[in-house]
């Protein structure tokens, strides 16, 4: 396959994906709540979309009857329209519950207008659905006609008011594929029973985060994949890869390539074990044991204090050669993904106060738009394949740098959906915090407006 379909293919795909399982938490921390979720749709909303599946919901009635309507039952007009309108239903009892067969409505129409006419109260309804308010000189009904949907055939007969509607949720594939929604009931109006907005702080809270959330333990579950393939990367030795000029190892003697086995006695073989005995040095001499083209020595180097951050440092560049062991059990695999998705997040935290300080350039902090993830999402593909055709590589995560990127990109997406932005999750956390703080909600109109 050529790879620039291929990396097309997978873009589509990998930030489809993406989306879609931070909307598919939302929609699981939902349900848990006992929130209503009207849709979940595959793709952006658009007009037309294909029902694929519904799920059962309940109809109650002003007797007191609670009607369930089974799955995947298909009603031609907005279940809302049955609210306080007399309906006659067909049900079956099953097992102490009323089960639907078949619901009737009796619906007048004005004939060559757009306007419906819904119930014996004058409430009129567009061509969009949306009530309108018209005078009975206006708009007269014309014609009647009667709604039916399911099998009218046998059951037990009700005629009665309909005093709640809960219809379930419709997942819905819709033309635009690319990522999803999830339309909660009462999202924005608190006045909607069993909707979002009208649910405890809490219970908007978890929601909010849910999505998020997700996305992280996505990239949990794609690095801990990378390792199950590749092996735990477990460090080797140091190599000196440079030195910063008059730091205190260029002026110890240390030079490019030399080999760090020991630090006062103690066994250095990665990062770690570097900086605890840097550290614990206390701005004393560490005599390291050094393996240079095969021959050891020992060189004294005396740590400063970073004007950056503060620690303590000797001014090398080093590069970490690791061996790589077979994954042990799908515990170690989760644990390693955990602590490499927690090492990211730390790092894009911590990215603003890099710049800020200057230890980062600005060049490698910059923000870039799709044309540039998808620039270094060709590279990687690009390398993904190369290194495909080659002999195992030294790095077996060389040969896996698209899913790393992928995971690196599930975690950005799932950081920047927290922060506080009108209209993302973390914007619409900020107005829950006062509630749970204050114990009084911020103005429901003022929120909607902000958003």
């Amino acid at each position: 396959m050529n790879e620039t379909i291929l990396t097309w293919l997978i873009f589509i795909l990998a930030f489809g994906g993406m989306v879609l399982i931070h909307e598919f938490g939302h929609y699981i921390a939902a349900r848990l709540c006992k929130i209503e979720v009207e849709e979940f749709g595959i793709g952006l909303p658009t007009p037309g979309a294909l029902t694929l599946w519904i799920n059962k919901g309940f109809l109650l009635l002003k007797s007191g009857k609670r009607i369930e309507i089974p799955y995947n039952f298909r009603f031609p007009l907005n279940w809302n329209y049955l609210l306080e309108r007399q309906v006659k239903i067909m049900v079956d009892e099953v097992k102490d519950r009323l089960v639907m067969r078949s619901i009737e409505v009796d619906v007048l129409e004005d004939q060559g207008s757009s306007v419906t006419h819904y119930g014996p109260d004058h409430v009129y309804v567009d061509q969009n659905g949306k009530v309108v308010e018209l005078p009975d000189e206006t708009v007269q009904p014309t014609s009647r006609k009667i709604v039916t949907a399911g099998k009218t055939s046998e059951g037990i007969q009700l005629v009665d008011v309909v005093t709640e509607v809960h219809p379930g949720t419709r997942f819905t594939l819709n033309w635009l594929p690319l990522g999803g929604f999830v339309r909660p009931k009462g999202e924005n109006d608190p006045n909607v029973p069993g909707g979002l907005a009208a649910a405890n702080p809490w219970k908007r809270l978890a929601v909010l985060f849910a999505g998020p959330l997700m996305n992280l333990l996505t990239a949990v579950l794609i690095y801990s994949f990378v390792v199950v393939r590749a092996g735990v990367p477990t460090p080797e030795r140091i190599v000196i890869a440079d030195l910063v000029e008059n730091s205190p190892a260029a002026e110890a003697g240390i030079l490019k390539g030399d080999i760090l086995l020991k630090g006062n006695d103690q066994p250095i073989r990665g990062y770690e074990d570097l900086r605890d005995v840097i550290d614990s040095s206390e701005g004393l001499p560490v005599v390291f044991l050094i393996d240079r083209n095969g021959e050891q020595i020992e060189l004294a180097v005396t740590p400063k204090r970073s004007d950056d951050d503060q620690r303590m440092v000797i001014g090398v560049y080093f590069d970490e050669q690791y061996t790589y062991e077979p994954v042990t059990s799908p515990i170690q695999a989760l644990q390693f993904g955990a602590r490499v998705t927690y090492n990211n997040i730390r790092a894009l935290i911590s990215l603003p106060a890099q710049l800020l300080r200057g230890s980062l350039p600005a060049e490698q902090g910059r923000l870039i738009g799709l044309k540039g993830i998808f620039d270094i999402m060709e590279q990687s593909v690009a390398r993904d394949v190369e290194a495909s055709k080659s002999p195992p590589a030294e790095n077996p995560f060389d040969q896996m740098r698209t899913l790393g990127l992928i995971a690196s990109l599930s975690i950005s997406l799932g950081l920047f959906n927290l922060f506080p932005f009108p209209a993302l999750d973390g914007g619409r956390i900020i107005f829950v915090l006062p509630e749970l703080i204050f114990r009084k909600r911020v103005s429901p109109q003022l929120e909607n407006m902000v958003h």
